[in-house]
C-alpha cells in the first residue's frame, strides 16, 4: 500500500466521507453526479480519492446529502485545500463520521489499542467505557457505526490490545467486562479478526486511544484517534508504522491472546460486584 506522490490524507478521508453520506442516503452514483453536473467515473474518482476536491462539487454534495451545520461546512472548505498535505487533524462536527467512512471503505484495519476497545470491536448495545461515552455525545451520527461481528467475513482485521488495557477501566468495571467478553469471542470465532495481547513488559507504547492503519483505495492510512482524530500518510506515518511494527512482533499468539482476554473479563467481574460490609470489616482487620 503507498500513497501518491505529493498526495496526503485529505482526498482520501473526505472521498470516503462524501461516498457514506451518499450511501446514507440511498443515492446512486448517477443520481449525486447529476448535483454537481459530472460523470460518475469522475465522482467515483472523487470518492476514492483520486482526484483533488473542488470546493464547489464539495459544498453542493454536502447540501445534498444534508449537511448543513456551519462548523461542518467550513472544515470541509479546510480539507480541500489539504491536498498535498501529509497530517491533517480533524477535531470539527463530525469528525467520528469521517473515522466511520474510512472504516467501512477499507479493505483491511489494523488497530492498536491502549485505553478503550475501538468502536469496531464494541459489543453493540452494551455498555462501555468513559472515554467511548463522551466523544460519542459530541455530535450527531450521519454514518453508521461500522461493527464486527463474530463470524462476519469480510475485511481483514487485526487488533493490538495493549497489556495495561487488560489491567485497568476507565468506567465501570462491568463495562469492561462484557467489551472483553466479547473481544474474546471475536478472537475465537470462525474467520474473525486477530486480536493479539501485547505484554506490558514488551516496551512498546502505543498512544493515547486508538492507532489505526487503513488500506483504503489502494493506499495506506494511518489515524490516531482519542478525543479528535490525526491522519497521516507516507513518510510522515513512518513513527505510527514503527509503534505498530513493535506492537506486532512483541504480541502473544492467537491462543494465549484469546486467554488472556477471558482471565481479563472475569477479573472486570469480579471488580464490578459489590463489596458486602463483611469484605470492608475484613479488608481492615487483615
Amino acid at each position: 500500500m503507498t500513497t501518491a506522490p505529493g498526495r496526503g490524507p485529505a482526498p482520501l478521508v473526505l472521498g470516503a466521507y462524501l461516498r457514506s453520506l451518499r450511501l446514507a442516503k440511498r443515492l446512486k452514483l448517477a443520481e449525486a453526479a447529476d448535483v454537481i453536473r459530472s460523470s460518475m467515473a469522475k465522482l467515483s474518482r472523487m470518492e476514492t480519492g483520486r482526484v483533488p476536491l473542488r470546493w464547489q462539487d464539495v459544498s453542493m454534495l454536502l447540501a445534498h446529502y444534508g449537511v448543513t451545520d456551519r462548523p461542518t461546512i467550513e472544515a470541509a472548505r479546510e480539507w480541500t485545500a489539504m491536498d498535498c498535505r501529509g497530517v491533517i487533524g480533524d477535531a470539527a462536527p463530525g469528525w467520528q463520521d469521517r473515522l466511520r467512512a474510512c472504516e467501512h471503505h477499507a479493505s483491511a484495519i489494523s488497530v492498536y489499542t491502549s485505553v478503550t476497545v475501538p468502536r469496531i470491536a464494541q459489543a453493540v448495545g452494551c455498555p462501555v467505557d468513559d472515554l467511548t461515552l463522551v466523544t460519542a455525545a459530541t455530535d450527531e451520527a450521519r454514518v453508521r457505526v461500522h461493527s464486527l461481528i463474530p463470524g462476519q467475513p469480510g475485511q481483514d482485521v487485526t487488533i493490538l490490545v495493549d497489556g495495561a488495557m487488560l489491567l485497568r477501566t476507565l468506567g465501570h468495571p462491568l463495562a469492561m467486562a462484557t467489551q472483553m467478553a466479547h473481544l474474546h469471542r471475536l478472537a475465537t470465532s470462525a474467520g474473525g479478526p486477530r486480536v493479539l495481547a501485547v505484554p506490558l513488559q514488551s516496551g512498546a507504547l502505543p498512544p493515547v486511544g486508538n492507532l489505526y492503519r487503513f488500506e483504503i483505495f489502494g493506499h495506506e492510512l494511518w489515524v490516531e484517534e482519542g478525543y479528535s482524530a490525526t491522519y497521516t500518510t507516507g513518510a510522515d506515518s513512518e513513527r505510527y508504522r514503527n509503534c505498530f511494527d513493535a506492537g506486532l512482533a512483541a504480541a502473544k499468539g492467537a491462543k494465549m491472546s484469546a486467554a488472556m482476554l477471558k482471565v481479563a473479563g472475569i477479573r472486570f467481574e469480579k471488580l464490578a460486584k459489590p463489596k458486602t460490609s463483611g469484605d470492608v470489616l475484613e479488608r481492615l482487620t487483615s
